[in-house]
């Protein structure tokens, strides 16, 4: 006996607004779920201009591949800036330094497809606000933006 085919239409996914404080205001779908996906995400999110796609963040154990599909904005990487276009394509390994998110500028709407692992373990930091998404606890901590003490540290002082 075959397996069952896992398809959907894209069309068939609701649209999903999401925001946050300051700019942070996207619409999204979320095929990756839609279609049943066990361990690969994809997100699409549509950003404004003007908006941004995300708080500035980083993910201590995902992989992340982006894709520009539409529109034009910027890349926020770390504190660098770096112009986006349709056909862009960036990857961020699991634990890289540099925080990012996507600022929609023009006149049309800026659409990325967002494609990461999924992990039950997952920590997603947002240095600019001192928080933390913990995937297993479901919820965000917060959380100093300087490296932590360790033990024998704190016994020296």
């Amino acid at each position: 006996m075959s397996s069952p085919i896992r398809k959907i239409n894209l069309d068939s996914i609701p649209w999903k607004k999401f925001a946050l404080e300051g700019p942070v205001e996207l619409e999204f779908r979320d095929p990756g779920r839609a279609v049943g996906s066990l361990k690969i995400g994809l997100r699409i999110q549509k950003v404004q201009p003007g908006k941004q796609s995300s708080r500035l963040h980083r993910h201590l154990y995902q992989e992340e591949i982006l894709i520009v599909m539409s529109g034009e904005g910027f890349l926020r990487h770390g504190e660098e800036k770096v112009k986006v276009k349709p056909g862009d394509c960036i990857c961020y390994h699991a634990g890289d330094e540099s925080p990012h998110t996507f600022v929609a500028e023009g006149k049309d709407p800026l659409v990325i497809y967002a494609f990461g692992d999924r992990c039950n373990h997952e920590i997603c930091q947002y240095p600019e606000v001192g928080l933390a998404f913990v995937e297993g606890l479901n919820q965000e901590v917060k959380i100093e933006n300087k490296p932590p003490k360790t033990l024998m540290a704190e016994l020296d002082q």
